[in-house]
């Protein structure tokens, strides 16, 4: 099952001449502030990156969708005290932004739906797509206009260290079903279920 980025031919191509060597520097040569994401066994987010008014903070993970290629993921604040900041404005117009974090757990996605034809065979693209391993999206959820906008986009490697070149701002906004992005979809809902649930728990938020 697919978890399109929508990701333009130029931005996969920038993809490819970055991404063997910028996600192939050593981690030992990056600081640990860079990071946004910690990688556990077998590659799955034991901790994620909190920006904005938490920047620094590292926070449990929860996962929101799970098959046997991707595993998506919102920061744990979204349902404690993320509630705080999004809660009043899903009460009043039904919208709340939140980070999203993907982990690949294999390269199938990549290869089915990042590489340009005629370029399936071709080494480059596979070891681009082998080492892609997480993306986390910033995206703004709109439940009565049923959108989603995806603000950003950072790819990573293994490491879970961000790279400049690989961050993409995109403001696109697609529609909030089960046909644009599957994926997506559940996802978003699930996340929205969390988020009514903690309101119902805590109305005075």
């Amino acid at each position: 099952m697919s978890d399109k980025l929508g990701l333009s031919c130029n931005f996969m191509r920038k993809i490819l001449a970055v991404v063997i060597v910028a996600l192939a520097i050593p981690s030992a040569l990056l600081s640990q502030d860079m990071a946004l994401i910690k990688p556990g066994p077998l590659g799955r987010p034991t901790l994620v990156r909190v920006e904005g008014e938490d920047w620094g903070n590292w926070e449990a993970p929860i996962s929101i969708y799970s098959d046997s290629d991707i595993e998506l993921f919102v920061p744990e604040s979204l349902t404690l005290g993320g509630v705080y900041w999004d809660g009043p404005s899903y009460k009043k117009d039904g919208t709340y932004a939140t980070y999203i974090y993907s982990f690949y757990k294999t390269d199938h996605d990549c290869r089915v739906h990042r590489i340009p034809a005629g370029h399936e065979k071709d080494q480059k693209w596979l070891q681009a797509c082998a080492e892609l391993r997480y993306n986390r999206r910033l995206v703004q959820v709109d439940m009565r206009k049923k959108t989603i906008t995806i603000r950003q986009v950072i790819l990573m490697g293994s490491d879970g260290f961000p790279h400049p070149e690989l961050a993409h701002f995109s403001d696109e906004t697609i529609r909030l079903d089960g046909t644009v992005n599957p994926i997506l979809y559940r996802a978003i809902m699930r996340v929205t279920e969390m988020l009514e649930g903690e309101l119902l728990r805590h109305p005075e938020r």
